[in-house]
């Protein structure tokens, strides 16, 4: 019988997510920005991250000194600005970004 090592213990990030760790919502999150056309940087500076334009090229900076739960924030947040409508992603995910979209008043205001 072999030795099994302690399974490392990883924070879970909302509900939405279920039983996914912060690390795997970030993997599918950084798969997503791939697949909608965004670059993904993660940078130093004086900022926590956002998404820009760069003449033609969609980039989203994200500060990576950040605590994973604040870049999984930032970027579904960056992510509910774009139509992501005619692309899977799973549920739990979806959720994800859907919440962190801004409200009705919060765009308006």
């Amino acid at each position: 019988m072999s030795a099994n090592k302690p399974e490392k213990k990883t924070a879970r990030t909302h509900d939405a997510a279920g039983s996914m760790s912060e690390e795997q919502i970030l993997s599918l999150l950084e798969e997503l920005v791939a697949q909608v056309g965004v670059s993904l940087r993660y940078e130093k500076g004086d900022f926590k991250g956002g998404l820009c334009r760069v003449g033609e090229q969609k980039i989203m900076i994200v500060h990576k000194s950040l605590h994973p739960a604040q870049k999984i924030r930032i970027m579904c947040q960056e992510l509910a600005r774009l139509d992501l409508s005619q692309i899977f992603i799973p549920p739990k995910l979806r959720e994800l970004i859907e919440q962190a979209a801004p409200k009705k008043d919060e765009v308006e205001g």
